[in-house]
């Protein structure tokens, strides 16, 4: 990301990520994707198999890039 938006500054990285995903009011924590790897580690998980688990707020099903162009960021 700092790549793509150079000169943006941690906060602002942080804010355009919180508004990749699709699901409103719903950001990606570090807290999500850790439950994630709990869940598929733990017994409730036992009967699940060969399936990929998205943990993306909805940005792969809807496919709509809300980032802001580079030259907008700043």
């Amino acid at each position: 990301m700092s790549q793509i938006y150079p000169g943006a500054d941690v906060e602002k990285l942080i804010k355009i990520l919180h508004h990749f995903g699709a699901l409103e009011g719903a950001n990606c924590e570090p807290n999500g994707i850790a439950n994630a790897a709990l869940y598929l580690a733990s017994d409730d998980a036992k009967y699940v198999s060969g399936h990929n688990l998205v943990v993306d707020g909805g940005f792969t099903s809807v496919k709509i890039s809300k980032a802001p162009a580079p030259d907008q960021v700043l």
